[in-house]
């Protein structure tokens, strides 16, 4: 199976999947992540990279694209369409992560907007939360009461951003905490992720349906920065 994890900046991506991506990872499945922008204006695009680039590595992704859209300046376009699909039919994803359709940043809102029109030969396509988030309305649930000091490690490595609250141990382990409890499901789950459905197919055995192989046709019309692990 192929993952590919779509975030408009540095840190969305760990906030939101971070330790469903760690353990992921871990069984075997292909994780790729893609960031929009470089994050400028919150900080220095270079330790902001940087900072991403150490994130992909402890989660194990086998490869991370930082594009270089403006920061807080990103809008729906056939431009940013095309690169998500171009990301898409790389990684041939068979699950894609993206922001909510509702969010207080227009960055984030652009994003998944793109990202269900590029995804749309794409059987599944989930949503995760961020600080950002609002009228949020899981029905996806992922337990991370293994990882979730790995998720906090995660976090701890955008050392840019520690002045954040939303980025603070505790807010972090907090907000899991709730989607444990919220779940109802096992006591034995401490901490979990918490996700919309835009978009699910499963299979005859009850499994997600894998996408259908496509054609990469498209190029990427920007200046892109690659990691490959």
């Amino acid at each position: 199976m192929n993952i590919l994890a779509i975030g408009a900046h540095p840190d969305d991506i760990e906030l939101g999947c971070g330790g469903s991506l760690l353990k992921a990872a871990r069984r075997g499945v292909n994780v790729f992540m893609y960031i929009v922008t470089r994050g400028s204006s919150a900080g220095s695009v270079v330790k902001r990279s940087n900072e991403i680039i150490n994130s992909a590595k402890y989660i194990g992704a086998k490869a991370l694209w930082i594009d270089d859209y403006e920061d807080s300046a990103v809008y729906l376009t056939k431009e940013l369409i095309n690169s998500i699909e171009f990301f898409i039919r790389k990684t041939q994803a068979d699950v894609i992560y993206t922001h909510p359709k509702k969010d207080n940043h227009h960055d984030h809102r652009a994003i998944s907007e793109a990202t269900v029109e590029a995804g749309r030969f794409t059987p599944n396509i989930i949503a995760y939360e961020n600080p950002s988030t609002k009228n949020f309305l899981p029905v996806l649930y992922s337990d991370i009461s293994d990882v979730i000091f790995e998720k906090i490690r995660l976090i701890e490595l955008y050392g840019s951003q520690n002045s954040k609250a939303f980025l603070s141990s505790n807010s972090v382990k907090a907000l899991a905490e709730y989607r444990a409890i919220q779940t109802r499901f096992d006591p034995n789950f401490t901490h979990v992720e918490a996700f919309e459905v835009l978009k699910m197919m499963i299979n005859n055995d009850y499994g997600l349906l894998p996408t259908k192989r496509l054609a990469e046709d498209l190029k990427p019309s920007r200046n892109i920065i690659e990691f490959i692990s």
